[in-house]
């Protein structure tokens, strides 16, 4: 920025707009960038009021204390400054703020002006309003402007990593793809587009190697605070996070959720455990994992390393609410015949077919410490038979254990009958249309209904209900005539199962579903009529059908004979007829 007098004039839309420039390459929005500007402006005029000393010499604080001027070590308030920056139009406003204050309480008159000297500049100014000066760009020194540029070069910086974390925030638990910048034999630097990431020794797995320019597949496991190295992403190779990601990418059905990784056990490079599920009966966990031949797992496997020498296994397995059938799982292949398990300290001895200790061990320990891993046991002792029966060791064998796990089956089938039961039994409640259910707005509680209870009889209601709070009374019925035509005990039909209601009913529901009964008995009684009726006619058609077709008349009868013929052939048919059998309500149901 040159200084006043020279010939050179500060071109303050083009200063402005190399700056935005500046900002809109690294991903800085607009605002952070004027934001930025104005900070820089004001620290760095702050700075070239501070290198004048007019911060020590013109502060009454200072004039009391001789020692302080003397050492000029006192630092003082910041200056006021305020800063207007328009981008469009390209211009810069900066102003120096005096606060306006009684005379008499002037404390530091580099940030504060008295009302009487005020008001002598400007007649409107009053207690608590601000004097401002105005700033001319064009009288900043060299010095000054290296201050603004080490300034704003920060706060770029600054806000480039916070737009950088804002990014990758929404990518934690991601696996993205980079490029190898730098390796040796410490670490690894990785190129993720906007930033660069550090995988260190213990992000890799096993010894796997790099060279600048290669592909890479990492993990964000998380973003850190900014630091003095800049490692502001962390990145990792051997998490759990990125092989239960590889599994994601790889079987559908663990992406669309039918099959759960419940957990996973990791030594990257050397072996890991993966722990399954499936929410589907018909889906078995472990085989979609795997995948026909084998093809899924390898695809996994073929992205775990680089390195010949540490090639990574991998065992899936299926998981077990029991924890002894769990152990059985893990241990493989070591055949597991039993199990002494400590629940309270978390500690279980596990007992094996003669010979096979050391397959469920595992190379270096690392089968049974995976194995403790994932089941969450602190200690795991694997001893053969032989072993156990010598130290007296008493177990639960794998048929006793599998015995648990069917009964703690059948036992949470029974809950859940229970709960279906009762979410039934409530809808029944709800649908009844004899009752009519009242109170407040909560859940009705099922267990009780069966102790708070109004039987619903055929009976005639000759008892009157004491009025009880929240309850509805229900008066009886006054004439006994009508109680008789709308109440009439069957003696044929099987009695009546009392059913207890948790609730109470109104005298017109009640009239109401009487009425309903009889009218129903009714429409019984007449469809029995019709149904006879029609029966008998149709017999009649045939039989009257029957003797036109076979039999002669005899010349001998007039027409008036065979008609009293034929009207006492169907009174003794309907004589004969035995009806009894339309009386039977099974007559009518086919």
């Amino acid at each position: 920025m040159p200084r006043k007098g020279k010939e050179k004039k500060f071109d303050e839309k083009l200063f402005l707009s190399a700056l935005e420039q500046l900002g809109s390459a690294k991903g800085i929005s607009s605002d952070v960038i004027v934001e930025a500007i104005s900070d820089s402006f004001k620290i760095a005029f702050t700075k070239k009021l501070e290198d004048e000393d007019r911060i020590f010499y013109n502060s009454k604080k200072v004039k009391d204390n001789k020692k302080l001027l003397a050492n000029k070590t006192l630092k003082l308030d910041d200056a006021l400054v305020r800063c207007d920056i328009d981008l469009k139009l390209g211009k810069i406003d900066l102003y120096h703020q005096f606060k306006v204050v009684n005379d008499d309480d002037i404390e530091d008159d580099f940030i504060e002006i008295g009302l009487t000297e005020a008001q002598k500049i400007d007649k409107n100014l009053k207690v608590g309003d601000f004097y401002e000066v105005p700033i001319s760009i064009q009288d900043f020194s060299p010095s000054d402007v290296n201050r603004f540029k080490t300034t704003f070069l920060q706060k770029i910086s600054k806000a480039e990593k916070d737009a950088l974390l804002e990014t990758y925030s929404n990518r934690i638990g991601e696996i993205v793809t980079g490029t190898v910048e730098k390796a040796d034999l410490h670490s690894v630097i990785v190129n993720l587009g906007r930033t660069s990431a550090t995988l260190f020794k213990n992000d890799l797995i096993g010894n796997e190697t790099f060279k600048p320019g290669d592909q890479i597949k990492v993990y964000i496991e998380s973003i850190g605070k900014d630091d003095k190295k800049g490692n502001l992403i962390k990145i990792s190779r051997s998490s759990k996070g990125f092989l239960k990601k590889l599994f994601e990418n790889e079987v559908h059905e663990i992406y669309d959720q039918t099959v759960i990784i419940k957990d996973i056990a990791r030594k990257a490079g050397v072996k890991s455990k993966v722990s399954v599920y499936s929410n589907e009966p018909n889906v078995d966990a472990s085989g979609a994992c795997i995948g026909p031949n084998g093809s899924r797992i390898q695809a996994i496997v073929s992205q775990l390393g680089n390195a010949k020498d540490s090639k990574e296994k991998i065992d899936v397995i299926t998981y077990q609410p029991n924890l002894g059938l769990y152990l059985e799982e893990c241990l493989k292949p070591g055949v597991m015949i039993g199990a002494k398990i400590d629940y309270e300290n978390k500690e279980a001895i596990v007992v094996t077919q003669e010979g096979t200790s050391s397959l469920a061990i595992g190379v270096k320990g690392y089968n049974v410490a995976l194995t403790r891993e994932l089941t969450g046991l602190n200690k795991i002792d694997v001893k053969d038979e032989s072993e156990a029966l010598r130290d007296g060791i008493e177990y639960t064998t794998m048929e006793e254990f599998r015995i648990e796990a069917r009964e703690e089956e059948k036992r949470k089938f029974r809950e859940e009958s229970l709960k279906h039961k009762e979410i039934e039994v409530k809808k029944d409640y709800e649908t009844k249309n004899n009752f009519e259910i009242k109170g407040d707005d909560e859940d009705i509680d099922l267990p009780e209904l069966d102790e708070e209870i109004e039987t619903v009889s055929t009976e005639p209601v000759n008892k009157e209900i004491v009025e009880e709070p929240k309850e509805v009374i229900i008066e009886p019925i006054q004439e006994e005539k009508a109680k008789e035509e709308i109440i009439k005990p069957h003696k044929e039909e099987e009695p009546i199962e009392k059913t207890e209601v948790k609730t109470t009913t109104t005298l017109e529901s009640l009239e109401k579903s009487l009425e309903e009964e009889k009218a129903k008995e009714k429409t019984k009684e007449n469809y029995k009529n019709k149904k006879k009726k029609e029966h008998k006619e149709e017999k009649a058609s045939e039989e009257d059908s029957y003797i036109k077709k076979d039999v002669k008349k005899m010349d001998i009868y007039t027409e008036e004979e065979l008609a009293e013929i034929d009207a006492e052939l169907d009174d003794e048919d309907e004589l004969d007829e035995d009806y009894s059998e339309y009386d039977s309500d099974s007559y009518y149901e086919d």
